[in-house]
């Protein structure tokens, strides 16, 4: 009966951590993406927030590397690999909460965070020297289908569309040059401002990377544990190779 269950504990753990292995793998991916992808997004984000793609992809990697160390000493049944997972194991969930709990008070700052960027990119909109700006200001418009911070209105506190023009980002046609000239035809133009639909966007996207990272950490949590149990029987057993 003890032999049955130490193999159910091996199996498990062995299983556990190639579950671990792909979420790890998965995190990478999702972080890459959000750097590729996402990055000309992050201009309106901060200092605090620009780092956080290569922060995931980092976390990713070093759950892989942790996951495969624990998947060969759960499988070989080697006590010192299983410890070592262990520990490291336990630093890694300890990171995880205070990441988590960073998170969670830089979130009550998102907004105005992105709202002060916001308004600081509309008046360098088309500057010399601040071309990504720009690029994101165009790119969110279209992408997002709006315009300004809160509406189109906005785009008359920058001295190059005091007239009351816009971007041309702004036209529900599409970004035909010329077409955000005033005077310009409300109808024409997007009626929802960027900051809104951009920070629900973001919140929610950081809401499932949360709930993701919550998941894993009760993993993580329940791998301890069984990892504790199965270096305690191994060294039972007189297997301390």
């Amino acid at each position: 009966m003890e032999n049955c269950c130490e193999s159910i504990v091996k199996y498990f753990m062995v299983l556990c951590n190639i579950l671990f292995a792909l979420a790890g793998v998965a995190l990478i991916g999702f972080g890459a993406y959000a750097q590729i992808a996402a990055k000309d997004y992050l201009n309106f984000l901060g200092d605090n927030y620009v780092n956080t793609p290569i922060f995931i992809i980092i976390l990713g990697g070093v759950i892989f590397a942790i996951a495969f160390f624990g998947c060969c000493g759960a499988w070989q049944e080697k006590k010192w690999m299983i410890y070592t997972y262990t520990a490291l194991l336990v630093i890694i969930l300890i990171a995880q909460i205070g990441a988590a709990i960073a998170a969670f008070v830089l979130k009550g700052e998102l907004k105005t965070e992105i709202t002060k960027n916001m308004e600081n990119g509309l008046k360098n909109y088309d500057g010399d020297g601040f071309e990504g700006v720009t690029l994101t200001w165009d790119l969110v418009q279209k992408e997002l289908k709006c315009c300004g911070v809160q509406n189109y209105k906005d785009w008359k506190n920058v001295t190059e569309f005091s007239d009351g023009g816009v971007p041309d980002s702004c036209c529900i046609a599409g970004q035909v040059e010329g077409c955000g000239k005033a005077p310009v035809d409300p109808a024409n133009l997007f009626s929802d401002g960027c900051f809104t639909l951009f920070s629900d966007q973001f919140v929610s996207n950081l809401s499932i990377v949360g709930a993701v990272a919550a998941g894993i950490a009760l993993g993580e949590m329940i791998a301890i544990a069984f990892a504790c149990c199965l270096g305690k029987r191994v060294g039972r057993g007189g297997n301390y190779v």
